[in-house]
């Protein structure tokens, strides 16, 4: 009887330590099991960089940068540089057309390209416009009846600009040409027959001119289209 107790100890400190190596191995088990699935979960299923580059907008091809193309008329009028007689250009799209006179007899339309900046002008009879063109003016050299002029002439706003028109009146033709200055001053010839004389005034108003006894419309002059 003095062996069995101690025999009866140590069995069952060797049960409760088997117990405890149990319980903590499946504690261990269930903490790994629990955890792994979290430690799936923080890895991104793709890097921001994958984003697809059509997610972002197209940037459009060419000249997207580049300011569009002005279609708005632009006119210059004034007097040449040293004269009374006057210059008035109508630029729109890349084409011009300008009116040179005197207020006398002598006249020339001339028509011709105006890109960039650049003035190149052509008319009949022997009329010539050349120069340069920006926000505020134009200058150049005009040549018309035999005769050659520099001029500078501001940008001006309607009514000043450059006018023109055509009619029947008597049985004759008639075709004038006027340039309105910023002060309200008109120039302008007309051509009764292929006969050049001044021309009569306008009305801005109804936008018509009375030559010869008869009733001339008119309209602003612009490049053709």
């Amino acid at each position: 009887m003095s062996h069995r107790g101690p025999l009866l100890t140590l069995l069952s400190g060797a049960v409760v330590a088997a117990v405890l190596l149990t319980l903590s191995s499946q504690a261990n088990h269930e903490s790994t099991s629990t955890a792994a699935p979290a430690a799936n979960t923080s890895q991104p299923s793709a890097p921001p960089s994958a984003i697809p580059s059509s997610a972002d907008p197209a940037p459009s091809a060419g000249g997207s940068s580049k300011p569009p193309v002005a279609t708005r008329k632009a006119v210059f009028a004034g007097r040449v540089v040293g004269g009374r007689a006057t210059v008035a250009i109508s630029v729109k799209n890349g084409k011009a057309v300008a009116y040179f006179c005197d207020g006398k007899k002598t006249e020339a339309w001339m028509t011709g390209p105006a890109a960039g900046g650049d003035l190149d002008l052509e008319g009949a009879p022997g009329g010539t416009l050349t120069g340069t063109y920006g926000r505020t003016k134009a200058a150049g050299t005009v040549t018309a009846g035999g005769q050659q002029w520099k001029f500078d002439a501001p940008l001006v706003t309607s009514p000043s600009g450059v006018y023109r028109g055509t009619a029947r009146v008597q049985g004759a033709r008639v075709v004038a040409g006027w340039i309105v200055l910023p002060d309200g001053s008109q120039v302008g010839v007309a051509s009764v027959d292929g006969q050049p004389e001044p021309a009569p005034p306008i009305d801005l108003n109804s936008k018509t001119a009375t030559v010869d006894g008869g009733r001339v419309p008119v309209a602003e002059a612009e490049p053709a289209a």
